[in-house]
């Protein structure tokens, strides 16, 4: 439990210095010094990975039957666990396309954040179903990113084919555009 504990504690830390603070939260526009300090791995073809996290946390009261909880949620980059083979960035035009293709990552990773806090807290709770019903919500809405992530690593290429980034890219603002 105490090794859990200590897990969370980490992962909330990385997470919240991830993002800007305060009542608004805005996606972190990366840079490659301060977001890929992590090893690169050799066996890997890719240039880049930008490694994501998101947690979400609650308490919950039960005060003759009547239920409260409070959520907390974070999201953002892990510095440490995302890398940059700067070798294979010849100009700055390759690394300017490399470094938008890894803010996608980033900014879907917000969408996630962001619908997280809107439909967990929205749900319909009672006191025998909180708990079954807030991992049931916050998984679904977490495999979705997550194929969504999948999804525009495959339609791009990661990032090489510039059509279709171009088309995330217009997609994605899109998206952002409603929490703005």
């Amino acid at each position: 439990m105490k090794t859990v504990l200590n897990f969370t504690i980490v992962i909330l830390i990385v997470c919240l210095s991830s993002f800007k603070a305060g009542r608004e939260v805005y996606p972190e526009q990366l840079d490659w010094d301060t977001h890929f300090r992590g090893e690169p791995d050799s066996h890997s073809a890719y240039a880049a990975l930008t490694v994501t996290t998101w947690h979400y946390s609650y308490t919950s009261k039960i005060r003759d039957g009547h239920l409260s909880i409070d959520f907390k949620f974070a999201a953002g980059v892990d510095p440490t666990r995302s890398w940059v083979k700067r070798d294979r960035i010849s100009n700055r035009k390759t690394s300017r396309q490399l470094l938008n293709h890894e803010q996608g990552h980033v900014y879907i990773n917000f969408l996630l954040l962001k619908v997280g806090e809107i439909q967990i807290p929205s749900q319909k709770y009672t006191t025998s179903n909180y708990k079954r019903l807030i991992v049931q919500t916050a998984n679904r809405i977490s495999d979705y990113y997550s194929a969504m992530q999948d999804r525009y690593d495959d339609e791009t290429k990661h990032g090489s084919d510039l059509e279709a980034q171009a088309r995330w890219d217009d997609f994605l603002r899109s998206e952002l555009n409603k929490y703005s």
